[in-house]
């Protein structure tokens, strides 16, 4: 664990967590706590790492919380927990509870209109990459193509989501394998105020994630919280810690568990 920008180390966040009521720990889920597939459906959790979070759910009292750019219900299929924790989807539009409660934050009509103009645009073109419609965004992904194919499709694509951008609140994002346009008002800094307004103000809270996007979310987190990247090669974040998977991901949920007073 290679800890960023704060004087203290992880060991101090590990003694906080200890010594609190309230817990919460943010994860995403592709690229984090699990590989990168070209096929989703089969992107399963990385050895031991659901184990790991079994126990979470079972001996602790944190709060786990998932939030992914992936449709909620997609994800929720292939999460290996029981019960299955909360879910923030489609970067901060989706809520699914564990109850299978679900709610979609609003989105404008004119946002609406524009995604629905800009994916007739992108059908009547000649594009192999695959092309995903989620609520609130139209996404491009090129992981597992031929790299003349994705050249070619990012291009195309990428011209046509760049006229939206600054239109009726549209952003362009950019993520591993892909990137996407969308409304602008929910990111997944959206997943993690409202579980944070939702919790007391001296609870402890923890971001794991690896990609662009989950840099709203590092933003976002209070001076107790603490932002962890999760990436094989160290890049540019307002994370407060760096660790690398699996191995850094393993080491982290099993601190957490101890400092639970769970045995691991």
């Amino acid at each position: 664990m290679v800890m960023l920008k704060r004087q203290e180390g992880p060991y101090d966040f590990f003694g906080r967590l200890s010594r609190c009521q309230e817990r919460l720990l943010f994860l995403d889920y592709d690229g984090t706590i699990a590989p990168f597939h070209s096929d989703p459906a089969k992107a399963f959790a990385y050895p031991q790492v659901g184990k790991l979070l079994q126990k979470l759910v079972d001996l602790t009292n944190t709060r786990l919380i998932f939030v992914t750019g992936r449709r909620a219900r997609n994800l929720r299929r292939i999460i290996p927990l029981q019960p299955v924790p909360e879910i923030w989807g489609s970067h901060g539009v989706e809520r699914l509870k564990p109850d299978g409660d679900y709610e979609q934050m609003p989105i404008g009509l004119a946002q609406l209109q524009s995604l629905a103009c800009v994916k007739a645009r992108l059908k009547a073109m000649d594009i192999e990459c695959c092309l995903e419609q989620k609520p609130g965004s139209v996404a491009l992904h090129w992981r597992g193509m031929p790299p003349s194919v994705a050249k070619r499709d990012s291009e195309a694509v990428l011209a046509v989501f760049s006229g939206e951008v600054g239109h009726n609140g549209l952003r362009l994002v950019k993520f591993d394998g892909g990137f996407e346009l969308r409304v602008s008002a929910y990111s997944k800094a959206t997943a993690v105020l409202r579980p944070l307004e939702e919790a007391a103000q001296n609870s402890v809270a923890a971001y794991l994630g690896d990609d662009e996007p989950d840099e709203d979310a590092f933003g976002v987190l209070r001076a107790q919280d603490l932002g962890v990247l999760v990436r094989r090669e160290f890049r540019k974040t307002a994370a407060d810690l760096w660790i690398k998977p699996p191995e850094g991901v393993r080491e982290f949920l099993g601190a957490w568990l101890v400092a639970c007073g769970a045995a691991l």
